[in-house]
């Protein structure tokens, strides 16, 4: 299984890319017309995410969700809403896929 140190670095990567891609949209819209849109490597993304999912065995696709829909509040719940997961940081969602997600 891939380290945890080395799946936070990933994602965290992964999140200062995204944030840079978003100013840099942003910037393009100032001087355009405001249909710019800009997502530096989407191909490479899809590449890595799919790399991180395996290396990590994430059956469930948590780790394209954490990316792409978790935020604002990052929570997962049990089916029953008796359990509830604050998967903010990537070593949170790390623990929980490799202790919750395995069976």
């Amino acid at each position: 299984m891939l380290s945890k140190k080395t799946f936070c670095e990933a994602l965290r990567k992964i999140q200062a890319q995204r944030e840079r891609d978003a100013q840099f949209s942003e910037a393009l819209n100032l001087v355009g017309d405001g249909h710019f849109v800009f997502e530096g490597g989407p191909q490479l993304l899809s590449a890595l995410l799919n790399v991180l999912e395996e290396a990590v065995n994430d059956k469930y696709d948590y780790i394209s969700w954490w990316i792409y829909d978790a935020a604002p509040d990052y929570e997962v719940w049990t089916e029953d809403e008796k359990t509830k997961w604050c998967l903010k940081e990537p070593e949170a969602l790390y623990d929980f896929i490799r202790d919750e997600c395995q069976g």
